[in-house]
């Protein structure tokens, strides 16, 4: 039987289970949809409730990944075809184009700042713009430019366009360079494919699309170092909000609600760093029962400077030229509030990736769309499928370490596993 591990998403949970499991002399094959490693993390400035740098975190593990000879890293890539044989698998991936060779590509920028095309930089939640040619953001790792082809005039308007490859002098630019397919056998499969942010379904958002309404994700990236404002917390307009709220459980509650305890109470330390003198407006779901294991930090909001208010049924959000109203009822009787500045809890669903390995592999989801895990404990990888393990978000929301935790699970069960399979 082979003894290879196929690794599918290299968020935090993809990347230390690679690690375990090459260290190991397992030979890992990590398959990573986009054009960088580190998952949702490397898009957050810091993490509660250390308030760790959250680059000073994961960059050490990115490095290894990528200096590891044990860990065959695909980049723009996917899972297409999952079949079993001789008690293991053949997987087959197909590696998208990214028209830069990445040996010779020193990631000077000279590329992207000569490409004529400008588009919404969904990395930055659509803040700021980028390139055709591209990294998503300042210390993105690796730091190698793609072509999106998809947004390429090459490729859009058939335009004999070639600026990215004229100012490029180390001749990394490859327009012929054309899409691979890899096939590999392998005893283990780890699904870690994450989760994605619901922006779309944040009824809250219904009546507004003033300039000072943030998602989650879009806040996370305001307050971030190398996001659009340089971390700077101003409105879509370019204004400092003068008052802030805070919907913490917007969209309602759901198996994300732990994680919007988390990024609420982390948020209420980027405001009162960055925006001293504002007292914000926290408004709690009244219908939230938090489980002590699942959301420890709940009761830390008696903790905070800030106005505390308990809602029944959803938060309204209208929008003028002068500031948002906020509009929520406390029992009977209905509160407004005009804001500058509202943000909106994170709502946390199944990734495209989880979805389509879900479907690919046929490992049972719950209810939400997660990877069922059929284990008797909450921190159990295990799936429907036999040989086929899941980690971080793709079995749930989770925190850092509740990833980690479960990545170190997966690697061990494998590592055990393999140890007690007859010669």
């Amino acid at each position: 039987m082979a003894d290879g591990v196929l690794v599918i998403g290299a968020g935090v949970a993809g990347m230390k289970a690679s690690l375990m499991l090459a260290a190991a002399d397992r030979r890992v094959f990590l398959v990573e949809n986009s054009s960088v490693i580190g998952g949702r993390l490397i898009r957050c400035e810091d993490v509660y409730p250390s308030m760790e740098c959250a680059t000073c975190m994961v960059s050490p593990m990115q490095q290894e990944v990528l200096r590891n000879t044990g860990i065959e890293l695909l980049m723009l890539s996917s899972v297409v075809s999952l079949e079993r044989k001789d008690g293991g698998f053949v997987a087959v991936v197909l590696q998208r184009a990214s028209s830069v060779d990445a040996e010779a590509c020193i990631g000077c920028a000279e590329c992207w700042n000569a490409c004529p095309v400008s588009l919404d930089n969904r990395f930055e939640e659509g803040m700021s713009r980028r390139s055709a040619i591209s990294v998503p953001c300042a210390g993105a790792l690796p730091n190698v430019p793609w072509i999106d082809r998809n947004a390429c005039l090459r490729w859009t308007e058939g335009a004999e366009c070639s600026l990215c490859r004229e100012a490029c002098v180390f001749e990394a630019v490859d327009y012929e360079q054309a899409d691979t397919e890899h096939r590999f056998e392998v005893s283990d499969v780890v699904i870690a494919t994450g989760y994605d942010t619901a922006g779309d379904r944040y009824p809250e958002q219904a009546g507004s699309s003033g300039p000072g309404v943030f998602t989650a994700s879009e806040f996370e990236r305001l307050y971030a170092s190398n996001g659009p404002t340089s971390g700077e917390l101003l409105m879509k307009d370019g204004r400092e909000p003068g008052s802030v709220a805070l919907v913490v459980h917007a969209g309602g509650i759901g198996p994300h609600s732990a994680i919007s305890t988390l990024c609420g109470l982390k948020f209420l330390h980027y405001i009162s760093k960055k925006l001293p003198g504002i007292r914000p407006l926290v408004l709690l779901d009244g219908s939230y029962s938090p489980d002590p294991i699942d959301d420890p930090h709940h009761l830390s909001w008696k903790d905070v400077d800030s106005e505390l208010a308990v809602h029944s049924g959803p938060v309204s959000l209208r929008s003028s030229k002068d500031g948002t109203e906020v509009v929520w009822n406390a029992g009977e009787e209905e509160q407004r509030r005009k804001m500058d500045m509202v943000i909106l809890g994170p709502v946390m669903v199944p990734s495209e990736g989880t979805a389509g390995m879900a479907a690919l592999t046929g490992v049972s989801t719950d209810d939400s769309g997660y990877v069922h895990n059929p284990g008797p404990h909450r921190s159990s990888v295990l799936t429907s499928a036999p040989g086929i393990l899941s980690i971080g978000c793709a079995s749930g929301p989770a925190g850092v370490a509740a990833s980690v935790e479960s990545a170190a699970g997966a690697a061990g069960r494998i590592l055990s596993s393999a140890n007690r399979r007859p010669e």
